[in-house]
């Protein structure tokens, strides 16, 4: 490798190095002049990678060249997590709904990652990056795994090429435009000039315009400096345009507090009879909460339901319940994670906590036994039979491992969009 630029060199070694740690999580890589970018690993191959200034320039130019089109009013992201990663979970639901194929989606992902590597490489050969390593943020589910070191070579002689012809300070992210027009309409052509007037309007980067001329990148880079370092042409940033999803995202945050402060002002409200034994049920999918809480409600029992596991373990050492019940899947922490940290807790070291799942092999029985679990809750028949299950484990002091049922059609949590 060509050591003449240290800070390339460098960066170049610390990504290669996360694929032959088989690093699985988020890296976070910082330029002096605020730009972010996010890559993520898993098992040292490379999923997925977004950021940079033009991150939703990007998206919307790479999903037009890939002739992918995007009905957002169809789209519905399941958590918090999915609309922070809206940009692949958008992939996600298409191959889920069968629109696209996994093949199909892995050039478009190669894509997304060679461009990311190419902008952080061309960044650390003029300013200083700063990373940070995030274990716990990982891409799920994983649509491609991309060699690693392959991806970070071709972005590399990529921008040695860049170099080696003479642009590689300038950034394809940039936009150019008509900065004195009075003389290229001298010196150029006619149809030279018409067709830079027309094209260089300051609004387009000049990835945008390789796509949109359907030019070569680099060969449009070329053509255009010489305009440049004549003085005919400027380049200057052109900023990000808004996400896609933001409207979105604003109405989720709404909707979400507004739920939020329903949700606690009925937790409050059914919390005020002190005598009546109350059950918590942790499942992210409301539809199950509010089924859960018809069946325990009937059996004279108190309910507290919590949609948001990151919320779980706060308000179980709040309120205190006889009885736990937890959804198996669920994003950001599953209910074996969650059953194995409320174990930890001495308050509910003999506290009865049901797993609630349409998974019932041995394989999970023997895994949620392990984690402390007291006994299994299937989601295919039984409304009765829950209600006495947790009639009887209110009384118990022992932990036994059963199977009961409960009849709901929703399983929203573990099925795709």
């Amino acid at each position: 490798m060509d050591t003449d630029n240290l800070a390339v060199y460098s960066l170049i070694e610390q990504l290669r190095g996360y694929g032959r740690k088989q690093f699985t999580g988020k890296l976070e890589l910082y330029s002096s002049k605020n730009y972010k970018w996010n890559i993520y690993y898993c098992h040292g191959r490379l999923v997925w990678a977004s950021g940079g200034g033009h991150n939703h320039r990007r998206w919307r130019r790479l999903m037009a060249v890939h002739k992918v089109q995007v009905d957002f009013s169809k789209i519905s992201f399941r958590s918090t997590k999915e609309m922070k990663l809206w940009d692949y979970q958008v992939l996600v639901i298409f191959m889920r709904r069968l629109l696209l194929t996994r093949e199909q989606i892995t050039p478009i992902i190669e894509t997304f990652i060679q461009e990311v590597l190419f902008d952080i490489i061309q960044c650390a050969a003029n300013e200083m990056i700063n990373s940070y390593c995030d274990l716990e943020d990982e891409v799920t589910p994983v649509i491609a795994l991309i060699h690693a070191e392959s991806a970070i070579d071709r972005a590399y002689q990529e921008w040695l090429l860049w170099r080696k012809v003479g642009v590689a300070d300038f950034s394809p992210n940039l936009s150019p435009w008509i900065k004195r027009p009075t003389q290229l309409k001298e010196e150029a052509s006619e149809l030279t000039h018409k067709t830079l007037i027309t094209i260089l309007d300051g609004r387009r980067s000049l990835r945008e315009l390789s796509a949109w001329l359907k030019k070569d990148l680099l060969t449009l880079t070329q053509s255009l400096m010489a305009y440049y370092y004549r003085g005919m042409v400027g380049l200057a940033e052109v900023p990000d345009i808004e996400s896609p999803v933001a409207e979105i995202f604003r109405e989720e945050i709404n909707r979400t507090q507004i739920e939020e402060l329903v949700d606690k002002t009925l937790d409050q409200q059914r919390l005020m009879l002190p005598s009546l034994p109350l059950v918590a049920c942790v499942d992210d999918s409301k539809q199950v909460c509010t089924t859960i809480e018809q069946i325990v409600t009937d059996f004279g029992f108190g309910f507290l339901g919590i949609h948001e596991s990151i919320r779980v373990l706060p308000l179980l050492i709040e309120h205190k319940p006889e009885v736990i019940i937890l959804d198996l899947v669920m994003p950001i922490v599953g209910g074996y994670e969650l059953c194995t940290q409320i174990r930890r807790i001495p308050d509910f070291k003999a506290t009865p906590i049901l797993i609630l799942t349409s998974n019932d092999t041995l394989v999970d029985r023997i895994r949620a036994k392990f984690v402390g679990a007291t006994a299994f809750v299937s989601k295919t028949a039984g409304n009765d039979k829950i209600g006495k299950q947790i009639q009887k484990h209110l009384s118990m002091d022992a932990i036994s491992f059963e199977n009961t049922t409960i009849d709901t059609s929703d399983t929203s949590s573990e099925s795709n969009p």
